[in-house]
């Protein structure tokens, strides 16, 4: 009896320092002991801010089915079959959804999965040069939709909130964050877009979808992850994922709105990127966009835009990338008068590699906007 008593003090005292729980003989929970000393305390008065944005923004962040019209040869009939899913957000309270062009692409049928309910909805307009698409739900009900966010405001570090359904439909509305780890990417594959890095998580069924500040405005569109090709003596790639930011998804959107199409002005140049130095210095090619061509009877040739000219300055403001030009192109309208500050170097191709580059003269052109001569 004695060792008995001595064997459940031990028990007991064991339970005590390591606090457990104390439980009664037919194994019911009593009380929770604890040992003697200092614990950390619970913090108090701290929410999420990201659980804030959910609450706000996860209504309007929809799952995308693309559908085509497929041959059973159990049935012996044409029937509608999901061949793809993304994301999309509700942009306008009227059912305007915007995702991924690739997300609907080769469609026959679209519609949005909304808090658990399919919903039919039409391709309003596409535009496969930035990835972009704009739908709208057909049926009668009203959609909450997000505000559009500065683009202007988004700095690197940032938080980044994306929501969307990665995988389909199984992880719908799910949830990751991040920060915003660049801006200003400019991708082999979107020529014309500078994309928004971050390193949240996005995976497939992400694309379209919404990536969100803490204030809950959208700042961009989940478009592109990059992972590892999986062979030997190739690193492995994680937490790099790119989005379309939104100073090139407004103007798109709102085009496809009103248009059905992007209504995209054209200077009438071919251009390439050109690496060199920030600012015009003698001796050297400066940074800008190199003109290797220019359309016969076009805006540009009209102002006096010449091949082998060098475009440093879009209304004042520097451009490095060709992708700086014609983003501020594509933010304008039809009609639009710009003014372009062209580096001009004489004799610049007929060059060699050995020869100094002399110094060149600043010209500024202004070029009125219009519209390419639509094919009949």
């Amino acid at each position: 009896m004695n060792g008995t008593k001595r064997g459940r003090a031990a028990v007991y005292a064991a339970a005590v320092a390591c606090g457990a729980l104390a439980f009664s003989m037919s194994g019911a929970q009593t009380k929770t002991v604890y040992a003697q000393g200092e614990y950390v305390q619970a913090i108090e008065g701290v929410s999420s801010p990201f659980a804030d944005v959910a609450q706000l923004v996860m209504p309007c962040v929809v799952g995308v089915s693309n559908r085509a019209n497929t041959y059973s040869i159990v049935s012996g009939q044409t029937e509608l079959v999901e061949q793809a899913t993304g994301s999309g957000v509700v942009i306008t309270t009227q059912g305007h959804v915007v995702t991924n062009y690739h997300v609907v692409e080769g469609a026959s049928d679209v519609q949005v999965l909304w808090q658990g309910q399919y919903l039919q909805a039409e391709i309003v307009g596409v535009d496969e040069l930035t990835d972009l698409a704009v739908l709208r739900v057909t049926e009668d009900v009203t959609l909450p939709a997000v505000k559009m966010g500065d683009p202007n405001a988004v700095r690197v570090g940032d938080w980044a909130i994306v929501i969307g359904n990665p995988l389909g439909n199984q992880f719908a509305d799910t949830l990751t964050v991040g920060v915003v780890s660049g801006l200003g990417r400019e991708l082999e594959d979107s020529p014309i877009v500078k994309m928004m890095q971050t390193d949240a998580a996005i995976n497939s069924g992400n694309s379209g979808g919404g990536m969100f500040n803490t204030r809950g405005e959208l700042i961009g569109i989940p478009s592109l992850k990059f992972s590892s090709s999986g062979q030997k003596g190739v690193a492995s790639i994680e937490g790099i994922a790119m989005a379309i930011p939104m100073d090139v998804v407004q103007p798109v959107v709102d085009s496809l709105i009103q248009y059905g199409r992007v209504t995209r002005p054209k200077l009438g140049i071919s251009v390439m990127t050109l690496r060199g130095s920030e600012e015009p210095t003698d001796g050297l090619l400066p940074a800008g966009v190199y003109v290797s061509a220019v359309t016969e009877g076009s805006p540009a040739q009209r102002a006096g835009i010449k091949p082998d000219d060098i475009i440093i300055e879009v209304d004042s403001e520097r451009v490095m990338l060709h992708t700086d030009l014609t983003n501020r192109i594509a933010a304008r309208q039809p009609g639009d008068t710009i003014t372009l500050t062209i580096y001009r170097i004489p004799g610049l191709a007929e060059l060699t590699v050995q020869d100094r580059i002399p110094r060149g003269e600043e010209i500024e052109v202004q070029v009125q906007l219009e519209l390419p001569a639509q094919s009949t």
